[in-house]
């Protein structure tokens, strides 16, 4: 007896789906320019909360180590917080409209821009 997978394997609905998701892979996941890093950007979810967000991978085609992962705002994403990025990758994602600071470190706080009037800085130990 086939399994059920063995008989999608065999029909025409099994391989149009295949070149479906083939064709959606190659649209998902773009080159940084001038490089052989690829990403794919997710859109944001008010469900999770997310911002949109593009995830930065070793190798074409969203193969290879995640390098890191960018919010739009340019703070980290899945803890991508303090990574400092490329240069060439900063301004690329600058070009699709997120906002990177110009030290191209993720979710960096730059005190002397902040003041010192109504913050406060409160370090919590763990122990």
């Amino acid at each position: 007896m086939k399994s059920f997978k063995e008989f999608l394997a065999e029909t025409q609905v099994e391989k149009d789906a295949l070149a479906k998701i083939e064709l959606f892979e190659h649209e998902t996941y773009k080159l940084v320019p001038g490089s052989k890093n690829s990403y794919r950007t997710d859109p944001g979810n008010t469900n999770t909360m997310t911002l949109k967000h593009s995830h930065v991978y070793a190798k074409p085609k969203g193969r290879g180590k995640e390098l890191y992962s960018v919010n739009i705002d340019g703070s980290g994403h899945d803890g991508s917080s303090g990574t400092q990025i490329p240069g060439s990758h900063a301004d690329h994602f600058r070009s699709l409209g997120y906002t990177i600071g110009q030290d191209n470190i993720l979710e960096s706080i730059d005190f002397s821009a902040m003041g010192a009037d109504g913050y406060e800085l409160v370090l919590l130990d763990g122990a």
